[in-house]
């Protein structure tokens, strides 16, 4: 038996060696094992996915809509030829005088240059403008005279309105493609022509009805409607034929149907003072040729691209600070997935594989998805947006795919999906499987030299934004500043780039961040230490989160205050015609015995306005002139004006030059105070009836508080002038030469600031001081103030009345209406309702991580006694805390640039104009918004099974 049961006992087999030459097994079988574990789990996780898959995808949509939007916006050469010339082979446009070294782009004529000096004064001596190049085309050429960009004044239905008028045959078929006829015939004789859509409904008028011209008188039959094709149909034009050209006055343009110039030819036309566009020049540029950088097509593909980067650079930022704390939650769910896998054998490196990929799987899905939403959107928004009007917003090319570009989005659809997923994949493989298996976690463990270094980088980005912005005030103190100052230029770049850094390292220690703040808000109560306490615990949901915040808020806080600060400098630099609402009638009589007459009839049209009050502003009789020959009636005729003074932003500035365009108004006393809209003291009113002049701009008032009114003659200026023209600007005693003016008169200065800047008020003196200096007067403008807007009815009715007004020969009225600058609230609005958005989007996404990851909590919480209203304060107390943290500081990160930019302006940007009011509601209502709106929803019901077991 036992020798039967026995076996003979046999050498094991050896093992062979591993040959050296021997192939090592292939990765793509774990690759594809890593592949379809990503994907199951991607699908088991549906709502963590989803909503990964909505961060990515939505960014994505809108840049691959936005670039088909803006590659259908872009002509191709030949389509700008079109334009620009219908099937005319070439035009020519009148620039200057002849100058042999004028040359232009052959894409862009106005893009044209001439040889000049230092000073920037032409080499060659100046010439006349030609008339006409006829004498540079060929005679059996077929030319058309074309008047363009011209103004006329037409009879509409509320009045008289100033409307735009091409006069030229634009309907013949030659000029297809630069303008469209729409409706109607075209004319067939000297009395009819076509106008736009919009001027038929600003008529009340259809096609067939007449169209009149005040100044000529001239009615016409409208056979039809026509516009540009650059241009809207509401826009108003009137196409005149070429008969009426001598009724308007614009640019004329001569349009050759058979001939364009080559290069030679167009050397010829430039030398003598003209420019071309020819369609072969544009359309096939000859090699050498000089070329626009803006109208090149690698320029623009360019510049799409720049903008296209930055706007990628801000969206993958937030998606992946966003999509990378929604990967942290979800891969700590599959905790004990990854944990099985690892004990059945899979490596660190396969499990990293399993979760980056997961990133590119919802990056792909979302990619695609993202792109084909992105078209559909474009073809809406293009359907939405096209008027016909080609070369603006308003019109388009055709839908048009940047197939480069489109393909450049997607796979940054991908790498951004895989990017966010790096991190937790890194935490995956630093997991504990025994631990994993169990249900447990470990707290997370962070460098200790990690907290120092991101306060390190903190300090670093925000003493540089200060530091620079304290050298551009230092040296903005120079009594000569140097703009191209290498200082002045690196502090630039630390202005910007400050901020930049100062984010990174509030990033770098963002966990850091969140315990401080955790230490005394847990001294607050319960739900506040239970909400830091979570925030601090969990850094990798919570930091990317309030970092996304802090950048979405740091641009919007940065452009508030930018666009705010520009637009109160430019109301400050804004010239108005009176204050604000009012109406101001500009009369002119050649001789005085008008004045009177002139006056009276600007008030009667004025009383139509209903003001509170009428002003007339008089300035000194000028020069008159020959209207044929424009020779000075009087050379020894005095001129009067304010000289200029140095002041501290401009100590260059002033001197007697700064006088020869007038700038002295004579206003009666009584009306100093409605013309300025301000009160005015008794003190000033009092020494101004006395002779003194009221000043409104500081450049007119000397170091001992006088202002100095400067008389010339007409020949006395021109000789000013003739020198003024030759003078080396560089040498002081070559200006210090200038002529002087014939007299001074020094009067005291009352100096004033106004709530705004008018020609009418910046250097004023009594009638009676006039008269004591022997100016001679007449009345220039009349004012009508006024409490409320006035509407466009009664605007045109009054300007229909002024252009009717008939008073003698050669006087003339014109209505003005003052509505002040462009208001900048919109802008302002929507760059805070952009940013609101963004920051909802985003603390939505990190408060809805936090309730998903807290469900554990939330039943302990029910388990042991925690109220409802505990849990409703904890999720507010977390919103305060992500929000607030993310909108406080974004906010201060984005106002540090714009107080280094005052630095910069020289007094011209003001840090105290910044939108304080909507600032307020980035950094604190929105958090608390947001905070109260967190409370309001109910948190989830807690499961408690598993607890209830266990009890």
């Amino acid at each position: 038996m036992t020798g039967v049961l026995e076996a003979p006992t046999q050498p094991p087999e050896e093992v062979p060696e591993p040959d050296a030459a021997t192939p090592r097994r292939s990765i793509w079988p774990r690759l594809r094992a890593d592949l379809r574990l990503a994907a199951r789990q991607v699908r088991r996780t549906t709502g963590s996915s989803a909503l990964v898959m909505m961060l990515v995808m939505l960014p994505v949509a809108g840049l691959a809509g936005g670039a088909i939007f803006w590659q259908s916006h872009i002509p191709t050469r030949e389509q700008s030829a079109t334009l620009e010339l219908g099937a005319n082979e070439s035009r020519i446009d009148v620039v200057g005088g002849a100058d042999p070294s004028r040359r232009q782009a052959v894409d862009d004529p106005w893009n044209n240059t001439i040889d000049t000096d230092d000073q920037g004064r032409p080499v060659n001596p100046e010439q006349p403008m030609p008339e006409d190049p006829y004498a540079l085309i060929p005679a059996d050429a077929t030319v058309a005279e074309v008047v363009e960009w011209a103004q006329v004044f037409v009879e509409t239905a509320a009045g008289v309105g100033n409307v735009a008028a091409t006069a030229g045959d634009v309907w013949d078929p030659v000029f297809d493609g630069r303008f469209l006829l729409l409706e109607g015939e075209a004319p067939a004789s000297a009395d009819q022509v076509l106008v736009s859509p919009g001027i038929l409904e600003r008529l009340d008028a259809r096609v067939g009805d007449e169209i009149v011209l005040v100044d000529s008188d001239r009615t016409f039959e409208i056979t039809g409607t026509m516009r540009r094709a650059d241009a809207r149909p509401a826009d108003p034009e009137v196409f005149l034929p070429a008969s009426a050209s001598d009724l308007v006055v614009g640019q004329t343009r001569w349009y050759v149907a058979d001939w364009q110039p080559g290069l030679d030819e167009l050397a010829k036309l430039n030398h003598a003072g003209f420019v071309a566009f020819a369609h072969d020049l544009l359309v096939h540029p000859p090699a050498g040729a000089y070329t626009s950088q803006w109208r090149n097509d690698t320029a623009q593909a360019s510049s799409m691209l720049m903008v296209a980067l930055i706007v990628v650079a801000f969206s993958g930022y937030l998606i992946v600070l966003l999509a990378g704390a929604a990967f942290a939650v979800s891969a700590r769910r599959q905790q004990r997935s990854l944990a099985v896998a690892a004990s059945v054998g899979a490596s660190n490196t396969d499990v990293f594989r399993v979760v980056v990929l997961q990133g590119t799987v919802l990056g792909t899905v979302a990619g695609v998805t993202g792109v084909v939403l992105g078209a559909a959107g474009a073809w809406l928004a293009l359907e939405l947006t096209d008027s016909g009007a080609v070369g603006s917003f308003w019109g388009n090319w055709g839908y048009n795919v940047p197939w480069a570009l489109t393909a450049g989005i997607l796979v940054f659809a991908v790498v951004v999906g895989s990017i966010s997923a790096i991190a937790p994949a890194r935490a995956a493989t630093r997991g504990d499987v025994i631990g994993a298996l169990r249900g447990s976690r470990r707290p997370p463990r962070e460098p200790a030299k990690l907290p120092l270094g991101g306060v390190l980088v903190m300090s670093v980005g925000l003493g540089a934004a200060i530091a620079s912005g304290l050298a551009i005030a230092a040296l903005n103190s120079a009594d000569r500043i140097d703009y191209a100052h290498p200082l002045r230029i690196a502090a630039m770049f630390g202005i910007v780039l400050g901020p930049i850094v100062f984010q990174i390292g509030f990033l770098i220690a963002g966990r850091w961040v969140l315990e401080v703040v955790a230490r005394p808000v847990a001294r607050i109560g319960i739900a506040p230490r239970i909400a830091a306490r979570d925030a601090a615990a969990n850094p990798s949901r919570v930091v990317p989160a309030f970092a996304a915040i802090t950048v979405c808020v740091f641009i919007a806080s940065f452009a508030l205050a930018s666009t705010a600060l520009q637009g109160n400098a430019n109301a400050r630099s804004y010239w108005y015609a009176g204050p604000l609402h009012s109406v101001s009638a500009f009369i002119y009589s050649p001789t005085a015995d008008d004045d009177a007459a002139l006056v009276d009839a600007a008030d009667e049209l004025l009383a139509a306005t209903d003001p509170t009050a009428t002003v007339v502003v008089s300035t000194a009789r000028g020069t008159e002139y020959d209207l044929e020959t424009g020779v000075a009636l009087d050379p020894d005729a005095p001129v009067y004006g304010v000289a200029g003074q140095p002041t501290e932003t401009c100590p260059d500035c002033g001197g007697d030059e700064a006088a020869l365009n007038g700038g002295l108004t004579i206003v009666a006393p009584g009306d100093v105070a409605a013309l300025l809209d301000m009160p005015v003291s008794a003190a000033t009113l009092e020494a101004y009836r006395e002779g003194a002049m009221i000043i409104t701009d500081a450049q007119f008032v000397t170091s001992s508080g006088m202002a100095v009114i400067t008389e010339w003659t007409e020949t006395s200026r021109e000789q000013y002038y003739a020198a003024m023209n030759t003078v080396d600007w560089a040498d002081a005693d070559a200006l210090a030469a200038l002529p002087d003016p014939d007299a001074e008169h020094e009067l005291p200065a009352e100096l004033i600031e106004p709530p705004f800047i008018s020609s009418n008020t910046q250097a004023m003196v009594s009638p009676e001081t006039a008269e004591r200096l022997g100016i001679v007067t007449m009345p220039s403008t009349v004012v009508a103030l006024r409490d409320e807007p006035l509407e466009t009815a009664t605007l045109d009715r009054i300007t229909a009345d002024a252009a009717a007004t008939r008073v003698s020969e050669g006087a003339y009225i014109g209505v003005n209406y003052e509505d002040g600058p462009d208001p900048q609230e919109p802008w302002l609005w929507l760059i805070t309702g952009a940013a609101m958005v963004l920051v909802i989007a985003a603390s939505a996404v990190c408060l809805g991580l936090t309730r998903f990851e807290r469900r554990p909590d939330d039943a302990t919480l029910t388990a042991v006694g925690g109220s409802r209203m505990l849990r409703r304060a904890i999720n507010l107390w977390q919103a305060v805390i992500v929000v607030g943290i993310g909108s406080v500081v974004g906010t201060a990160a984005g106002l540090i640039p714009v107080w280094g930019t005052t630095q910069t302006s020289d007094g011209y940007l003001k840090f105290e104009d910044a939108p304080w009011l909507l600032l307020c509601l980035l950094a604190v209502a929105l958090p608390i918004a947001i905070a109260l709106a967190a409370w309001l929803v109910p948190p989830r019901h807690p499961d408690l099974t598993r607890r209830n077991a266990i009890a």
